[in-house]
């Protein structure tokens, strides 16, 4: 019995972070021009797009990734914390997706290579 025990109180400790404490993470982020939802150049058609985060998705355009979150970690300035993203509809690329928020700004850090930010949460009409 005790054996069980141990057994199931280690494998809860390796679940994911309840999605309850990513809420600060959760709304919609960008840039002034993504946040209008302005054109990309000048007299382009091609829009810029903000960012959106919730509790199972972040959707930037017409670009889905299903989040699986990891634990949120509470620094000085603000948190940090992360998600495993699955990205993609026919072919699908997995992501380890970084997010710090400080300061009220959102930093997102793709893997090594890539970053967007710092966005601001966007005003909601």
């Amino acid at each position: 019995m005790r054996l069980f025990l141990v057994s199931a109180i280690l494998g809860l400790s390796a679940l994911p972070a309840s999605t309850d404490e990513q809420e600060v993470f959760y709304g919609i982020w960008g840039t002034d021009k993504q946040c209008a939802r302005a054109a990309i150049k000048d007299g382009g058609t091609v829009l810029a797009m903000p960012f959106e985060i919730n509790e199972s998705w972040l959707k930037h355009g017409e670009f889905y990734c299903q989040l699986t979150w990891f634990p949120i970690d509470t620094r000085e300035n603000g948190y940090f914390s992360g998600a495993f993203a699955r990205c993609g509809e026919d072919a699908v690329r997995d992501y380890t997706l970084g997010m710090i928020l400080e300061d009220g700004e959102l930093t997102l850090r793709w893997g090594l290579s890539l970053r967007n930010g710092p966005l601001s949460r966007c005003p909601v009409s």
